[in-house]
């Protein structure tokens, strides 16, 4: 939802123009922020981070340890903003990437994600002790929240796919009529 808000594009209609908005572009537009925000790095971050967490003795330790345990929340955090600001794409970007690479990426992410869950519901991180219907709970909570995720990024991915064909259509319906040329519909649709 926050990356629904275009955190950028508030941020620069905010700020007054100057050296501080100058500079948030420039750091939005570097190279670093352009790899960070290419979908399959932003994916990778993100579960990457999520097996990491769930499937090796971090999460013990986080228990034990508060600032490792703000660090991991901060990151979850951060890195899920991530995949979801790279994969809607609705801000001001210098490199934008195409729908199919963004649509795969939201598949293969959100594959991970269910088979990540459904291996803590059979299996549970090591070092920890939950109780089994505790830990039942917690990965059908990770398994069918992340389902409603991934159904709403990819609702944001149909409508801009939407958009795109869609202007494309008009377009060719205004050339049509202006050259007289029957037009064929995207898909067969008639």
């Amino acid at each position: 939802m926050m990356a629904l808000g275009r955190p950028l594009t508030l941020a620069l209609r905010a700020l007054r123009p100057g050296a501080r908005r100058r500079g948030l572009l420039a750091v939005a537009h570097s190279p670093p922020v352009s790899w960070l925000v290419f979908p399959p790095t932003a994916a990778v971050l993100d579960l990457g981070g999520l097996w990491l967490l769930y499937r090796t003795p971090l999460l013990a330790a986080a228990q034990e340890r508060p600032w490792l345990h703000a660090a991991v929340h901060i990151h979850v955090v951060a890195a899920g903003f991530l995949l979801a600001f790279s994969v809607c794409q609705l801000d001001p970007l210098r490199r934008r990437w195409s729908l199919p690479w963004r649509a795969a990426t939201l598949l293969a992410a959100g594959t991970a994600h269910a088979v990540l869950a459904k291996t803590l519901y059979a299996t549970p991180p090591p070092g920890t002790g939950f109780a089994v219907p505790d830990l039942r709970t917690g990965a059908q909570l990770m398994y069918y929240g992340g389902d409603l995720v991934e159904l709403g990024l990819a609702t944001v991915l149909a409508v801009q796919w939407y958009a795109v064909t869609g202007r494309t259509h008009a377009r060719a319906l205004r050339r049509a009529r202006l050259l007289q040329e029957p037009v064929t519909p995207p898909f067969g649709r008639r």
